[in-house]
């Protein structure tokens, strides 16, 4: 598989683990701690293909974030990730915790477009 996913988690550790079992299945991976950050670093990339972002975070929720990021990049796909088993999400949605191959799973489903949330 290939493509540029963006991963946007306020947990470092989180956003580590994301990024490595996306790049050991072959994906490019750009991470932001923030959603501010993560809509700075959008404006200097050519593509996104999937943005992976947790649903609660400092600044503004990953709804806002997604919404915000979706007016730059056309066709962009999203993935919300939580912790909450009450976090409400408006799409494809992976609950934390998740290992390194159901994220890989989930990734490739939504990005194909076969995702039961897509």
């Amino acid at each position: 598989m290939s493509g540029t996913v963006l991963v946007v988690d306020d947990q470092d550790v989180v956003r580590d683990v994301i990024q490595l079992a996306l790049e050991s299945a072959g994906y490019t991976v750009l991470s932001a701690a923030s959603p501010n950050a993560a809509i700075d670093l959008v404006r200097g990339v050519e593509s996104i293909d999937l943005l992976v972002t947790d649903v609660v975070m400092p600044e503004m929720d990953a709804f806002e974030l997604a919404d915000r990021i979706a007016c730059e990049v056309p066709g962009l796909r999203i993935l919300y990730t939580s912790g909450y088993t009450d976090a409400a999400a408006e799409g494809p949605f992976i609950q934390k915790p998740f290992t390194p191959a159901q994220l890989i799973d989930k990734v490739r489903a939504v990005l194909a477009g076969t995702s039961s949330e897509a």
